[in-house]
């Protein structure tokens, strides 16, 4: 029996979408629970069963079926609570499901992901019809500042009109993600800025925190806590002093509401003081028009083993598997810590699924180590999968007198970007891309 009849769930879905209409055009950026809806999965064909409670073995209480959708009231480990027309509550799991919210207020948006070739190092800019969002945004080889910094040149080539990042993620304090970072806040204005918390004493996160208090504003999010004030103390000659830090709402696992048909879930957050700061890594699945994109940052599965040994119990990889294995789900994956064998277990990349690789590395060593290990190439490419790598012509990259930032400057980055295209008609679309600055 279908869970609405027709009259009933026309008239259900209109009264949602007023509610949601309203709801988004007085609340804050952070999305609440009751700006989203859960809706079957595009590989449903027949319907997604509500039951009773978080468990298959339970009773069927109704069948939602593809196109419709039930208001969320809460997430659970592997399910979703939602609430029922009648005014029960019943369980879907996410494994058949999707979280919407957002795309009932518009349709057939685009969307672009930039991976930008930083050389050895990370950055993301995400665009879409009404927002822009930075992951990440360092180099250990490209380093070039002010002017010269090749993602503010990226991001002006592409969008020379843009003035806002409503959203800047930094996944963890280390200098291949955050060095190009403080010029950013020079170059937009920012208004939330996303990290874990967790302190690293060097010039470089100094000067990042440096710039985010003094971003006119912005709210600031960590995994800390809510609405408090903070101080990060540096001992460093170039920056140093105590920086106090007023935190925003704290980062949670609640979806937040990018735009029309796009948010960002913060799977992983946690500020505890690892001794590597990789252990902080913020990673983040983005939900673009009913896609999926997940952003692993440096997220790691343990030590350098081969890639079918299971990741270690307190790894990111583990922990992501145990708490919320269907979050992961994904059709690209921005690959961890760039290709490196301490990431990308065969446990991790089964709970993901996805077929479509992007592997931001450059020729810098990791402990005498230059990513990605061929290894991880070859065991993406057995998956039939398609792997792009940034630092594919690094070789002749250096003197390339026509890249994005400056020109033939003896460094790798700039030249092996890669851009990946959402539209509403066609399936994504992933190549390499040299924009013209």
């Amino acid at each position: 029996m279908a869970l609405l009849n027709t009259t009933v769930a026309r008239t259900f879905r209109r009264l949602l979408a007023a509610g949601f209409a309203l709801v988004l055009a007085t609340s804050a950026p952070i999305a609440t629970w009751a700006q989203q809806t859960v809706t079957p999965s595009p590989r449903v064909t027949r319907n997604v069963v509500v039951r009773a409670a978080p468990s298959t073995t339970t009773l069927p209480l109704a069948r939602l079926l593809p196109g419709e959708t039930l208001p969320l009231i809460s997430d659970e480990p592997d399910w979703y609570r939602v609430g029922l027309p009648d005014g029960r509550e019943g369980f879907v799991s996410k494994g058949w499901t999707d979280l919407a919210g957002a795309q009932l207020l518009a349709a057939g948006k685009s969307f672009k992901v930039h991976v930008i070739d930083v050389g050895t190092g990370l950055a993301i800019f995400v665009e879409g019809e009404d927002f822009a969002l930075l992951y990440d945004a360092g180099s250990q080889d490209d380093l070039a500042s002010v002017a010269d910094n090749r993602v503010v040149a990226y991001i002006k080539a592409v969008r020379p009109n843009l003035r806002v990042l409503n959203h800047v993620i930094l996944s963890h304090p280390h200098k291949d993600h955050l060095e190009l970072m403080p010029d950013v806040f020079d170059a937009f204005q920012v208004e939330n800025v996303w990290e874990s918390g967790r302190v690293n004493s060097t010039a470089g996160y100094c000067k990042f925190l440096q710039k985010v208090v003094g971003e006119s504003g912005v709210v600031y999010h960590d995994a800390l806590a809510s609405n408090a004030v903070r101080t990060a103390g540096f001992k460093g000659k170039t920056c140093g002093g105590g920086i106090q830090v007023t935190e925003g709402p704290m980062m949670t696992a609640a979806p937040v509401v990018l735009g029309g048909q796009a948010q960002m879930t913060l799977l992983y957050r946690d500020a505890h003081n690892y001794t590597d700061p990789n252990g902080n890594t913020v990673v983040v699945r983005l939900d673009l028009g009913g896609h999926r994109i997940l952003l692993a940052g440096d997220a790691e599965g343990g030590e350098r083993v081969a890639p079918t040994t299971p990741p270690q119990a307190n790894s990111i990889e583990a922990k992501l598997i145990a708490c919320c294995r269907a979050d992961l789900a994904a059709e690209v994956l921005v690959v961890g810590h760039h290709g490196s064998l301490t990431s990308s277990r065969t446990a991790f990349l089964d709970a993901v699924g996805a077929k479509l690789f992007v592997i931001s590395s450059g020729p810098h060593p990791y402990q005498s180590v230059i990513l990605p290990d061929p290894a991880i190439v070859k065991m993406l490419k057995a998956r039939d999968g398609k792997v792009y790598r940034t630092d594919r012509d690094d070789a002749t990259c250096a003197a390339d007198p026509a890249k994005p930032g400056p020109d033939a400057d003896e460094s790798p980055g700039g030249c092996d970007n890669v851009l990946i295209t959402i539209s509403p008609t066609a399936p994504i679309v992933i190549d390499y891309f040299k924009p013209v600055d």
